[in-house]
């Protein structure tokens, strides 16, 4: 190669990495600006028809929250507006800028306009929820590097091998992709969905960040130890006080964080007595002294039963999980009663109980949605023949039972988790339990999969990706997103008579996740937080 090219390259792989460098050391402020600049400029583009017709970029969501806004802003109901099933506070939090902006509009001073725009109703809202998506990501970044201190280890077990003789500006880069910091923020802050649905207003960010913030105030402290080393029952019962209020508040405001309570509560127990508690019981037939925490009991059934047991007892006798439980409880009714108050008994029928027996009749990712819409078809049908409202609301009622019932596998595989794994190893049963919550959940849409991805990075650096079942896994994950995709395609905006094909593309779907959780759970290695969580019993004995 001559000396010039060479040079070109050098100065190119230069400059490559300087971006890189700077993406990871100012992640958030960058990571922010993305957002912003998509959430006002692709509206504009798109929803306005400037750059497409008939294509919309804005999330049908952000409609109903603004439209709920305004009627708060008019002293009513945010129930009045079809479809709002969410909590009232955030209605009341998007109608504050109509009401502020109409006293703006009526100055004429630069600033005050400039104001008056960012709090216009098309884009308060999304600035909110990006401001809160980049926080999300930047609390993601800074556990993954307390993570890293507290193990000792610079690595990530999702890199890749790169040449070190190679000479090229690609290597280069490749080289500088494995920098830990730049792989913290490719997590979240950089991640194409995350992005995309942030700026296409929806309030996942606002549902996300909460989780997030209450692994972290159980998880660790100022110094990014585990609860365990600050040996004061005292700090421990006072990260959970703080934690049930953050939980509390989390599931009013989207009732799916409730499936983290169990988890929590058994690993704030262990946490609590670890050192005094023989954490897992041994085998059949294997001496108590060989019992080894990087054995999970789920192949075990008759073990696991007695580490349920175990757990019960634990739980129900350690002040600390029952100062999160009832203090959990306690935000949350507080807030659900002051909505009630607020807004009547509309607002637990639409805002909660309507998510137990919550049954979507239009294609979605879940494999449950065609027997749904046959249901619903039929009962139609059936009301019709007999035009009888009887008949309707005995039908409508049989498919509010049997969405309730869907709920109880996903019950057991929260409650096998929640004692199984998450006393030894908080994040990846958080993350196990959000994943199969979504995959066996009644209704899939693109906005459920944040729920999970804000959770991987916690743990993903004791997984080995760079196998070859992992790989091939999320090849065929990719693949069945894009036969879904297609098909989905065919059905909405071609109108071709598709349904069944959607609905196997869905059970594929499915059967893929399943694959790529079983992958992921084969190559995990939990054998560095378990030797680490030993070393720190020792220590308190």
């Amino acid at each position: 190669m001559p000396p010039s090219s060479q040079s070109d390259d050098d100065a190119q792989a230069f400059l490559g990495e300087r971006a890189l460098h700077t993406m990871a050391t100012h992640s958030f402020l960058i990571g922010l600006a993305i957002r912003l600049v998509i959430a006002i400029s692709l509206p504009l583009l798109l929803d306005d028809g400037i750059l497409l017709q008939g294509v919309r970029y804005t999330d049908i969501d952000y409609d109903v929250f603004t439209d709920a806004a305004d009627y708060v802003a008019s002293g009513r109901s945010p129930y009045e507006r079809h479809t709002y099933r969410y909590t009232p506070f955030l209605a009341a939090l998007l109608a504050w800028p109509v009401r502020v902006r109409g006293q703006l509009e009526q100055v004429n001073e630069a600033p005050l306009m400039f104001w008056s725009r960012v709090l216009d109703k098309r884009y308060f809202g999304r600035i909110l929820f990006c401001l809160a998506d980049a926080i999300c990501g930047m609390i993601i970044v800074s556990l993954r590097r307390r993570a890293r201190g507290r193990n000792g280890d610079d690595s990530d077990k999702s890199t890749i091998a790169v040449d070190e003789e190679g000479c090229g500006k690609l290597s280069k880069i490749l080289r500088a992709l494995q920098d830990p910091n730049i792989v913290d923020a490719l997590w979240w802050m950089y991640n194409p969905l995350a992005i995309n649905i942030c700026t296409r207003g929806s309030a996942e960010s606002f549902v996300v960040i909460l989780p997030v913030l209450l692994t972290v105030a159980i998880l660790t402290n100022e110094k990014g130890e585990d609860i365990a080393p600050t040996r004061s029952r005292f700090s421990v019962a006072l990260r959970s006080f703080v934690a049930g209020i953050i939980h509390g508040a989390a599931i009013h405001s989207k009732l799916y964080p409730v499936i983290y309570t169990l988890s929590f509560m058994a690993y704030i127990s262990y946490q609590e007595h670890g050192g005094r508690w023989k954490q897992v019981l041994p085998a059949r037939n294997e001496p108590k002294a060989a019992a080894d925490l990087s054995r999970f009991p789920w192949t075990e059934p008759k073990r696991l039963l007695h580490l349920i047991y175990l757990w019960i007892q634990r739980i129900l006798l350690t002040p600390s999980p029952v100062i999160f439980l009832v203090v959990s409880l306690s935000t949350f009714g507080a807030l659900t009663y002051l909505a009630v108050l607020g807004y009547g008994r509309e607002a637990l029928d639409e805002g909660f109980l309507y998510h137990f027996s919550r049954v979507d009749h239009r294609h979605n990712y879940s494999m449950h949605w065609y027997w749904i819409y046959l249901a619903r078809g039929r009962i139609a049908q059936a009301s019709f023949a007999s035009n009888s409202a009887a008949v309707s609301a005995s039908s409508a009622a049989a498919m509010a039972w049997l969405g309730r019932t869907l709920l109880l596998p996903q019950a057991v595989l929260l409650l096998y988790v929640s004692l199984g794994v998450a006393p030894y190893d908080l994040s990846l049963a958080l993350f196990v339990q959000t994943f199969l919550f979504v995959a066996h959940n009644k209704v899939i849409t693109a906005q459920y999969f944040t729920w999970y991805l804000c959770l991987l990075p916690l743990c993903s650096s004791n997984v080995e990706w760079n196998t070859r079942r992992i790989k091939l896994s999320l090849a065929y994950l990719g693949v069945a997103v894009v036969t879904w995709l297609g098909s989905a395609f065919c059905l909405e905006m071609q109108g071709m008579p598709v349904h069944l094909v959607v609905w196997l593309a869905s059970m594929n779907f499915f059967v893929s996740n399943v694959n790529l959780l079983g992958a992921i759970l084969s190559r995990y290695n939990i054998r560095k937080d378990a030797s680490r969580t030993n070393e720190l019993s020792k220590k308190e004995k």
